[in-house]
């Protein structure tokens, strides 16, 4: 692949991809305006209709109201009979009748029997199922002493209308009588002053069943069980959904808003297919991806352009490059820009890379010469602290080998190994500051004795401190002594606040320790030393260093099979043991 080739791809892609997303993002962020603005329309469309109807009604129900109040305010009437007998009810009825041209019809009862006298206007005929939507209805209005509303078809016309039953009370809370009003209610008329392009209106009730259409939809039965699915009727009838209808075997997805009729129950669906509401947001979409396809040919002819441009100077660098390697130093680039073509000076960089291998090796040769230098010095520092002390010889070298095997077993890093080694090495450093009178004694150190010995650990940190390749190995010689439970020196720590190197080379120190002859006891056997120190584990000791430890034994990383002497002295004095011995 040569580099014009990938500047072009590069170039065409640095202009496609923003090109696309800010496409994407202005179409996407347009069209989610579109339909919320659609949705916004559904929404007023149902809600217009639904607060026109609920304004309608609750008209209709303060007016009967008032005309109940009337009726029962009239005095001197022992039964609701006679009032309702009295010559100028009827006359009465009539009048507000003619007040209200949408009142089909009045119906006036006894408030509290069933078999009381009742009251319509004369002239007036019923089917069947009416007379009984309008029974039903004064059975409610009775039984809970409040309004009800009732939707019914007056004929096979299908014309639509509602029963409102409201009860008239007396001043002592009484009701004395139920009106019922036939209401008419046009609403073909007021749905066609409402619906925009392709909508429908439903009247639904609480349940989700259709009271009426503003179509003669054959999808009936379908949206009535996708509003059951989607619409939660427990609740405020106010919802905007979507659901899919098959309509001619074919799956249309549709958008619908539910609005709520006051009081009622009632709820009015603005019906749309979503093809219909979101055509306009297709539109913007087709009309974006022509723009983008047509930027698109004009980021290709610019890229192809500006990557010839961009790669001559670059050709002639790379020609330039390819003599001076193979020694013609006077050679120099012509012409004006700087580059590099990458697939020829690849063989160029290798030679160079030859060089920088070699001197590299060098360079790590060296390395490992001072490392060598390194390891050599502190084992040298090992060697003149056990020099003190026969009985200590190897001492050093042995707690090193234990401690970087406990720390294998705890999982810590290689690296971390090594620095614990290294400090194992160097933990009784600071004894060369201790008088041999006091390294060397054969009995039990004295209280000012001990206090001296217990000094080494600070002396050692403060020998190894101005080192600057030991500085990391410092908490091991400092504070190998600490103990678990803060009982140990020089410090007092305890638990975590012991660093892990500390608490690694404690227990290694203390094994050795038990294990070999000291001028104050004889050694014991392995066995012996790692009952001693499981025994400890939690007070003297971490106990996952513990842990760790008696895997590494017991497994053959640390060596058990030293023969030791033997004795039946009583168990060691291990603060002595583990804090003052080497």
């Amino acid at each position: 692949l040569r580099l014009g080739h990938l500047l072009f791809l590069l170039l065409l892609l640095s202009g496609i991809i923003p090109l696309a997303i800010l496409s994407w993002h202005l179409s996407s962020d347009y069209q989610s305006v579109l339909q919320d603005l659609e949705i916004e329309h559904l929404t007023n469309s149902a809600q217009r209709l639904a607060e026109e109807l609920s304004s309608d009604l609750a008209r209709h129900r303060e007016q009967l109201r008032l005309l109940g109040l009337g009726l029962v305010a009239q005095p001197g009437f022992a039964t609701s009979e006679e009032r309702l007998t009295a010559p100028w009810v009827k006359a009465h009825l009539r009048q507000f009748r003619d007040y209200n041209p949408e009142i089909i019809n009045l119906y006036v009862a006894d408030g509290a029997d069933p078999q009381g006298l009742a009251l319509s206007m004369e002239g007036w005929e019923v089917n069947p199922h009416v007379g009984a939507e309008l029974g039903a209805v004064m059975d409610v209005v009775r039984r809970t002493g409040t309004g009800a509303y009732r939707f019914v078809v007056l004929s096979e016309a299908q014309e639509p209308a509602v029963i409102i039953g409201v009860p008239a009370r007396s001043a002592t809370g009484r009701a004395e009588v139920v009106l019922l009003a036939l209401v008419e209610i046009d609403l073909a008329q007021r749905a066609a002053r409402a619906k925009g392009a392709a909508e429908e209106f439903f009247l639904i009730d609480n349940q989700g069943k259709f009271l009426w259409s503003s179509s003669s939809s054959t999808e009936t039965a379908q949206i009535e069980s996708a509003l059951l699915r989607t619409v939660d009727f427990n609740l405020e009838l106010v919802a905007t959904t979507q659901y899919d209808l098959t309509v001619a075997g074919r799956k249309v997805q549709t958008l619908a808003q539910v609005g709520p009729v006051r009081e009622t129950g009632w709820g009015v669906v603005a019906h749309k297919p979503a093809a219909v509401a979101f055509r306009e947001v297709r539109r913007v979409f087709s009309k974006a991806l022509f723009a983008s396809a047509l930027l698109v040919v004009l980021a290709l002819g610019f890229a192809l352009a500006a990557a010839r441009w961009l790669s001559q100077p670059i050709q002639r660098l790379a020609e330039t490059t390819h003599e001076i390697a193979a020694g013609n130093f006077h050679r120099r680039v012509e012409g004006p820009g700087l580059g590099f073509e990458l697939a020829e000076l690849a063989d160029d960089f290798n030679r160079m890379s030859d060089y920088v291998a070699n001197y590299v090796e060098r360079l790590q040769h060296a390395a490992e010469v001072n490392r060598e230098l390194f390891i050599s010095t502190i084992r040298a520092f090992a060697a003149t602290i056990d020099a003190k002390d026969p009985y200590t010889r190897g001492h050093s070298k042995r707690v090193a080998s234990y401690s970087r095997a406990i720390a294998r077993y705890l999982g810590v890093p290689k690296d971390m190994q090594e620095r614990v080694w290294v400090s194992a090495v160097l933990h009784d450093i600071g004894k060369i500051g201790v008088g041999d009178h006091i390294l060397k004694k054969h009995a039990r150190l004295t209280p000012e004795e001990f206090a001296q010995m217990k000094r080494h650990p600070v002396i050692g940190a403060e020998i190894v401190t101005p080192i600057a390749a030991l500085r990391e190995m410092i908490p091991g010689i400092r504070w190998h002594h600490e103990a678990w439970n803060g009982s140990g020196y020089p410090d007092g720590l305890k638990q975590e606040q012991i660093p892990l190197m500390a608490r690694i080379i404690a227990v290694a120190d203390t094994f050795d320790a038990i294990t070999t002859n000291r001028p104050y006891q004889k050694a014991y056997t392995a066995e012996y030393a790692l009952a001693t120190i499981e025994k400890l584990a939690g007070t003297k000791f971490d106990p996952k260093i513990v842990t760790a430890f008696l895997l590494a034994c017991r497994s053959g990383h640390i060596d058990l099979s030293r023969k030791r002497d033997r004795d039946n002295e009583p168990a060691p004095d291990l603060r002595v043991a583990a804090a003052g011995a080497s």
